[in-house]
């Protein structure tokens, strides 16, 4: 399994926004294949700045979702650098380490 770490940072005004458009996301990306879930951290020490997470079990899949029809529609409504809205950062990926005992 892959996770990948997607940086964003809001203006303060806009952070109540951001937070509840979460909620009322697409939806495309729940029936990609290889899709495991995802997460949205806010970042307690730097106010406006936010970390989705992704959890992929390959790469692959993570990248054909990325090229996909449905990615670009359900980025369709992203204000990313746009005038006052969020700016993206950088995207990071992790393999995830087996870390349950096994017997």
């Amino acid at each position: 399994m892959i996770v990948s770490f997607f940086h964003v940072t809001v203006p303060a005004e806009r952070a109540a926004g951001f937070e509840a458009s979460w909620s009322k996301r697409a939806g495309l990306v729940d029936s990609m294949q290889g899709f495991q879930g995802m997460d949205v951290l806010r970042d307690e020490a730097t106010p406006g700045h936010y970390v989705v997470l992704t959890r992929w079990a390959t790469k692959a899949d993570y990248e054909a979702w990325a090229t996909s029809p449905a990615f670009a529609m359900g980025h369709s409504h992203s204000n990313a650098g746009g005038a006052g809205g969020p700016a993206a950062g950088g995207i990071e990926f992790y393999e995830v380490v087996p870390s349950t005992p096994t017997e």
